[in-house]
């Protein structure tokens, strides 16, 4: 409940009945209680809560301990959490008028340093009896791995909508790279993944992955200005 200090007259902060006081750059006002609280639930609201909803699952799915690896530095005023659900967010995708995202969209994720690593497709299949994606030795050898350093993988499940970051003890890829996936993934789910690595003894966040791009992003119009 609030309390008016100085009389009638007088600023307060709190609720009296049906006003609120409280006060902005030193400046008292009063507002009326609205008589009703509405959630209107339109098509298009329930379109956006249910692919928030989606993306923040997805987020969810990565430990605070992963996202600092993915993002070495954070914007003022974001958490890196937010800042996945950003970059996940702008792949939306609409699919029989209903709102999702397109993981094949991106290119990377986080802000870490840039290292020259394409992405990489495949299948999952199992290889010495666990499931696993595999990546040629050509596609190891074009992220100019120091020899002692070890092979890290960004991977997005595009069947099962999943991401997840794999720390290996890979360090020789001259017969390529096995990655074990576990139970993040079954048996023929279309995969996409980058590669990256920590030198030898390093902390991964320190180094960082990759960084973020749209893989079709709309034209810029240029502003007309008159003559």
């Amino acid at each position: 409940m609030g309390k008016i200090k100085q009389g009638i007259l007088g600023g307060f902060r709190g609720t009296v009945g049906t006003v609120v006081g409280s006060s902005w750059n030193g400046v008292a006002y009063m507002k009326g209680k609205p008589q009703s609280v509405r959630n209107p639930r339109t098509d298009a609201q329930v379109q956006q809560r249910e692919f928030f909803k989606e993306v923040q699952a997805l987020v969810a799915q990565l430990s605070d301990e992963q996202l600092v690896s993915l993002f070495p530095s954070v914007t003022r005023g974001m958490t890196r959490r937010n800042m996945l659900t950003r970059q996940i967010s702008a792949c939306a995708d609409y699919t029989d008028d209903v709102k999702t995202f397109d993981l094949s969209l991106l290119e990377g994720i986080g802000n870490g340093e840039r290292i020259d690593s394409p992405m990489l497709e495949s299948l999952v299949s199992e290889i010495d009896g666990s499931l696993a994606i595999y990546a040629e030795a050509a596609a190891a050898d074009a992220i100019g791995k120091p020899t002692e350093a070890n092979i890290l993988v960004v991977a997005y499940n595009l069947t099962q909508k999943k991401v997840a970051v794999f720390n290996t003890d890979v360090t020789d890829t001259s017969e390529g790279v096995t990655i074990p996936v576990g139970s993040w993934a079954e048996e023929g789910d279309s995969v996409r993944f980058y590669l990256t690595y920590a030198a030898k003894g390093e902390n991964v966040y320190l180094r960082g992955f990759g960084s973020f791009i749209i893989k079709t992003r709309p034209e810029k119009v240029g502003r007309k200005v008159g003559k």
